[in-house]
């Protein structure tokens, strides 16, 4: 990748390498506020309740004590303050306890390895209740919840890994998907069902078709969630490999795929199945491509560093090999403006040079 000498782009790309920066800072902070159960002091929010502040307001405060950070630091602050405190919602139980599949599924058990189980949120434990949002500067913004009470939620583990669960997230996440559904449907990984059962309430759904490798999941979901489901005529389940049946099997007027846990192990998922086909639906879509963003801002970066093929030719992980394969493809491009980066950022861009 060439950059030419234009001072306009130069502070535009040094803008966005910036952004990129606080982008994954942002994210590293909240990720890690969301992984312990106790990272907030439950006590400590209540006192700043009872003097009339929000629970987000001693949130940020031990935010900052937690990763030593200074308040009196304006641009810290401000970070915080936009990418974090402004992020984190109280969320109503109730909109949850009442979504359809949770009023129609709970049935708790094991098969082989796999347990369906209740597990819970503590009163303020945040945790990412809705993709991520991306404006027009290629900021990410995180979307964080959490109860004042205890929430109880089903889910479906293997040993200490929760496998899949019906938390805030996976409702929110699934809502766009569940609303594009049309006609005959393939849906790609099966889990608890969450998504083939709302799409199969639809009149405009005339049949879901699943695909699951796990016979283990595919039993278990047999034994304890189908037997609740209210249109079980409307779907099938084929035990296949996702990716080989998607590439022999593509004439359905809706595709959705949900094949990974979290973006990470699902980058390379995610760039086989547009490499079959553009046009299907990924969960977390967003949250893929923005990991495909960083990638290329990545490697704009290296460029201005002088990198060159010596410094591409293996790969550690994933992005290592996007980054790579990045490099590959853009040998020959010429960023000679504002505009032309702004091109090379764009989501379809992005898949297109991805795939």
């Amino acid at each position: 990748m060439k950059i030419k000498e234009n001072l306009l782009l130069r502070d535009y790309i040094d803008d966005i390498i910036h952004t990129n920066q606080i982008n994954t800072w942002a994210a590293d902070l909240l990720s890690e506020a969301c992984n312990y159960t106790d990272f907030f002091d439950t006590n400590r929010i209540k006192q700043y309740e009872n003097a009339g502040k929000a629970p987000q307001d001693a949130m940020l405060d031990m935010m900052f004590e937690a990763f030593n950070l200074d308040k009196d630091d304006k641009e810290t602050s401000e970070i915080l303050k936009e990418f974090c405190y402004n992020r984190i919602k109280c969320l109503d139980s109730k909109v949850y306890e009442n979504d359809m599949y949770a009023k129609s599924v709970s049935s708790t058990g094991s098969y082989n390895g796999y347990t369906l189980k209740k597990i819970s949120y503590e009163p303020y434990q945040v945790f990412p209740y809705d993709e991520i949002m991306v404006n027009d500067k290629y900021q990410e913004f995180s979307n964080i919840g959490f109860f004042k009470e205890k929430f109880s939620y089903l889910a479906l583990c293997q040993g200490n890994n929760i496998w899949m669960s019906l938390n805030p997230n996976e409702i929110e996440t699934m809502k766009p998907f569940i609303e594009k559904a049309h006609g005959n449907v393939l849906v790609l990984g099966l889990g608890m069902g969450y998504v083939p059962f709302m799409m199969a309430n639809k009149d405009n759904v005339k049949h879901i078709t699943i695909i699951e490798k796990d016979r283990n999941i595919i039993s278990l979901f047999n034994r304890l969630l189908f037997p609740s489901f209210p249109h079980k005529e409307k779907i099938t389940i084929i035990p296949d490999d996702a990716i080989r049946y998607h590439a022999n099997n593509k004439k359905y007027d809706y595709i959705f795929a949900d094949l990974w846990h979290n973006p990470d192990d699902g980058l390379d998922l995610f760039i086989q199945l547009k490499r079959i086909n553009k046009d299907i639906d990924c969960w977390l879509d967003t949250s893929l491509i923005a990991l495909l963003r960083r990638c290329m801002i990545t490697l704009i970066e290296e460029s201005l560093e002088g990198l060159d093929d010596k410094a591409y030719k293996h790969a550690r992980t994933i992005t290592d090999k996007v980054i790579n394969n990045y490099y590959q493809k853009t040998k020959n491009i010429t960023l000679s403006d504002v505009s032309d980066l702004d091109n090379l950022l764009k989501d379809e861009t992005l898949i297109d040079l991805a795939i």
